[in-house]
């Protein structure tokens, strides 16, 4: 069906823009095949828009997850860990699918009075725009993507202005919204036609902004100030901005990338979870992160030796590094290898290559991947062997990989808020109310995300109500043990980290933002060079467009990273 939309989209694009020297009888006529602005349809250009704006989101989460440590890294050096081909994909399908897309339908939709279409275009433009300025820096802006014009090599705009014109889109979608449309979007793929929804993402998008960029703007704490004043922003799940995927198999397969990554017939798991994860929700504050069985699906399932030692020994084939000294430049009690009780995944830039692993590598959960629930027993007694229990298709496991992309959630929302708290002048008692908000919505949307999915978790395994609240004791109790609003923050920004899990454009924003959570997994080389403040131009930009040129390297800044946080 999508292809078919897709097809459909193309053929009336051509038709639109392209003109002939040479106008023929039949043109002149009443031609049905021939759509007209008064025919085109809307519809067609924005679900195309859609689908394609949920994997520029992929794209770039998944290198954002990849380098602040929510999914592994393994790239041993900061600037080869990337390479500039490594980004044709997300920038093609940005500038030729997302923006071409809703440049073509604006006009459209302006003539046909389609005002809710041409909201939530330039909303998705909005967000598109930040999240390339947030990853490459200067983007070409206002001469690409438009249909309408024939700029072959379009200019490279600054990223403040970037961000300028895309605050500006957000105002006039918000102005779109208000107006009398003639028809509501046939097929709305993340709010199902609800305007109240998108106008709300509207003016988040915009805390978002000034929250990203506060460091640079003088007057970014009265700009969020009069957003909190307004009120209207995203602070419950049912506001949450999330793309859901299905659990068709094929023809298309609709299910969530990392279900496809981790569940197959054969083969085992495919990538590696972030040790670091893993560690700070399992071990770190003594105590099991309620979310930790619905993030992870461990495969080993059996200790090997004493039960004392609290090792998990895998064929030295498939892991070489177990039962080896933790590297020395690594914090005390960091995890190594493996984060204990079975996740197993990879530290933060391992370049190990692929072992035969994939019997015992931990696997996405049910959220937000659409995985299984974490049921599996750990054997407490006395020594036993390993048992592996390959994850497969068989039985169409948890919810088949009907997950989500978390774009935006109220968790973020209240984290971003007490972080202004702290950082722009509010008050401490305020910033714990929002941490305190933030972290129960995030467990809270965790938990309950198996129901939605008709996936009845072993109850055996669900966090009881006295866990969650001993752990957000926890939080708040290192929350008020903090000295400073620094350290403090601290905390606020450990927890938005854990929080976003499946979204990895806002860690890897906050963490150059605020060079925090401070206790990151280092590299495991020890000598990783400096950490990456920016992405490559993709191949395909640099080449093609005369007005390109390669960053020197990976510490080239965007407008909004003053350089003060400190990330390794």
């Amino acid at each position: 069906m999508y292809r078919n939309k897709l097809i459909l989209i193309a053929v009336a694009a051509s038709l639109l823009t392209l003109s002939s020297c040479k106008k023929r009888l039949d043109d002149m006529l009443a031609n049905p095949n021939v759509p007209t602005l008064d025919k085109a349809d809307t519809d067609l250009y924005l679900n195309a828009a859609q689908l394609s704006f949920k994997d520029v989101f992929s794209s770039l989460s998944d290198r954002g997850m990849e380098m602040s440590r929510t999914w592994n890294m393994g790239g041993s050096i900061y600037l080869n860990s990337y390479r500039p081909e490594t980004f044709n994909g997300v920038w093609g399908n940005a500038y030729r699918n997302v923006l071409t897309q809703i440049n073509a339908m604006e006009p459209l939709a302006r003539a046909q009075n389609r005002f809710f279409h041409l909201g939530i275009g330039q909303v998705m433009k909005a967000y598109t725009g930040m999240a390339l300025v947030d990853f490459f820096g200067d983007v070409p802006w206002t001469e690409a993507a438009n249909p309408a014009n024939s700029v072959i090599n379009p200019k490279i705009d600054k990223g403040v202005d970037v961000y300028t014109n895309c605050l500006g889109l957000l105002d006039s979608a918000l102005a779109n919204f208000a107006k009398t449309a003639a028809s509501s979007p046939t097929n709305d793929l993340y709010y199902n036609g609800n305007k109240t929804r998108w106008i709300t993402l509207a003016k988040t998008l915009k805390l978002k902004a000034y929250m990203t960029t506060r460091l640079v703007d003088a007057d970014a704490g009265n700009k969020i100030a009069a957003i909190v004043t307004a009120g209207d922003i995203i602070d419950t799940e049912a506001e949450d901005f999330v793309f859901r995927f299905g659990t068709q198999l094929e023809n298309p397969n609709s299910r969530h990338p990392k279900y496809n990554d981790c569940y197959r017939a054969s083969g085992g798991v495919g990538i590696y979870i972030s040790n670091y994860l893993a560690w700070e929700m399992v071990t770190e504050k003594g105590m099991v992160d309620p979310r930790t069985r619905y993030y992870f699906r461990r495969q080993i399932t059996a200790r090997s030796g004493q039960t004392s030692s609290g090792q998990f020994i895998i064929p030295a084939t498939a892991v070489a590094c177990q039962g080896a000294l933790s590297p020395g430049h690594y914090p005390t009690g960091m995890a190594y290898c493996m984060a204990g009780d079975g996740y197993f995944g990879r530290d933060h830039g391992d370049p190990s290559g692929i072992p035969p692993d994939g019997q015992y590598r931990t696997a996405w959960g049910i959220y937000p991947a659409g995985g299984d629930f974490d049921a599996l027993a750990v054997n407490t007694g006395a020594a036993s062997s390993v048992q592996a229990s390959q994850v497969t298709l068989t039985g169409t496991p948890g919810a088949r990989g009907a997950g989500i992309h978390p774009i935006w959630l109220s968790s973020y929302t209240h984290f971003l808020l007490a972080e202004a708290q702290l950082a722009l002048g509010g008050t401490a008692t305020a910033a714990r109310t929002l941490l305190d908000a933030g972290v129960r919505q995030s467990i809270t949307k965790v938990l309950n995300f198996p129901g939605t999915m008709t996936v009845t978790p072993n109850p055996s395994f669900v966090p009881s109500t006295a866990e969650i609240t001993q752990y957000v004791n926890a939080v708040l109790g290192a929350f008020d043990a903090a000295a400073t609003s620094t350290a403090k923050l601290n905390v606020v920004m450990k927890e938005y980290h854990i929080a976003s899990f499946g979204n990895g454009i806002e860690p890897y924003n906050s963490y150059r933002r605020t060079g925090m959570p401070t206790n990151m997994q280092p590299m495991l080389n020890p000598q990783p060079g400096p950490f990456i403040r920016s992405v490559w131009y993709p191949t395909d930009h640099v080449t093609l467009n005369l007005n390109a040129k390669q960053k020197t390297d990976n510490t080239v800044k965007v407008f909004w990273d003053n350089g003060s946080a400190t990330c390794f």
